[in-house]
Formats: C-alpha cells, structure tokens, sequence
C-alpha cells in the first residue's frame, strides 16, 4: 500500500493498495486554506465525510455522508485567539472547552469544560490546572474528583494524589533514573515496584515489594 501526496503543498490526496485501486481520497478545496481538509471519499468517489472552516479557517462543522453524525463549532475569540470553543453533537449536547496560556511558552490549553445539561444528560465539569513549566498540575474529573501532581522539569511524574482533599487520598511516587528516562522507583501505598536496567535503559529487573498495612 502507498499514499500520494501533492507537490505543492504536501496534502496527503490518496491511499492506495497494491492494486492501484485508491481506498480514500482526500481533498482540499478551500481556496482560502490550501492544506485544509474538506472531504473524504472512497475509491469510487462517493463521499464520505466533510468539514467546513469559517474565515479564521477554524473548522465549524464535519459530517458523514448524508449529514450523519454531525459536529458543529462556535468559537469565541479573545485578543486574536481562541478564549473557548462550544462543541454540539449529532445527539445536540454541547460541550464548551475553555482555554487559557500557561507555561513559560504561553501555550495554548485547556482549563475547563463544561458539558451543558441536556435531554440525555446532566450537566457535568471537568478542569485542569498548570505549573509554572505547563505541565498538568492537577485534573478534577466529570464527578468531582481531583488527582494532584508533582513533576519535575521534563514534565515526568513525581508524585500524584489521588482523590485529592478527601480522606481516602492515596499517593503514588515515582522516582527516574539519573541518565535514562526510565523509573527506578515506584512506590504506592500497597507496594513498591523496583526496576533496573542495562546501559541502553532495558529492563534487567523488577521486585515487587508488599507494604505492610
């Protein structure tokens, strides 16, 4: 099998097997945007999905064929970028993703969503917070629930506390070998995992170590 490109901008347009017999075809017909996608088809050429971009070329929509399945955008823009994004499903719950710049490198991440009640669904929030380098910090899932982390500058796991703020708070530690990026030391409240590796950072070993309760 073999994919084909294009020569001026590089857009894959074709997924061929051995056969010579395209499977999927894509194309990019938005004048504005080049390397935007704007349909897949099959080798017959029959249509199989679709997407739209608003003028930003932000994609505002995609579908199967026939309108099946569809997923529409609305964008809020802050100062030139994207402050949240309202996503609707082919079911019509919507779920808004708040963003924010974090990090030494301002970069662009999600804080919040916000999944609106609907007539299938009750209204749920899921959050992220961010250390000083960008790293997930901490994360509280759909019920409420909140794991901490602690990591180093490379953004590897240090420690993380699950079920943050509570009574059963459990915390998991992990400590990294000096030159390899490979644990050495994992411990939990029920055991302690110790591993060792050869020069090239493959696993020679592990003990496994109950904790006594």
């Amino acid at each position: 099998m073999t994919y084909e490109y294009t020569t001026s901008s590089s857009n894959l347009v074709s997924y061929v097997f051995s056969d010579d017999e395209p499977i999927f075809e894509y194309r990019y017909e938005n004048s504005k945007y080049p390397t935007a996608l704007t349909e897949i088809r099959d080798g017959g050429g029959i249509l199989l999905e679709s997407y739209t971009y608003n003028s930003a070329g932000l994609v505002v929509s995609s579908e199967l064929a026939g309108g099946a399945e569809r997923v529409e955008v609305d964008y809020s823009i802050v100062g030139g970028y994207v402050d949240s994004a309202t996503i609707r499903n082919a079911l019509g719950r919507t779920s808004t993703y708040k963003f924010d710049a974090v990090g030494v490198n301002n970069s662009s991440v999600i804080v919040k969503v916000s999944g609106h009640e609907s007539a299938n669904c009750a209204a749920a929030n899921m959050a992220y917070s961010y250390d000083a380098n960008g790293f997930i910090a901490s994360e509280t899932d759909w019920e409420g629930n909140v794991t901490a982390y602690s990591r180093d500058s490379l953004g590897r796991e240090l420690s993380r506390t699950e079920a943050y703020g509570t009574p059963e708070a459990r915390t998991i530690t992990t400590e990294w070998h000096v030159t390899l990026n490979v644990p050495v030391k994992v411990t939990s409240p029920e055991q302690i995992i110790e591993n060792t590796y050869d020069a090239g950072g493959r696993l020679l070993d592990r003990k496994v170590t109950p904790v006594s309760l």
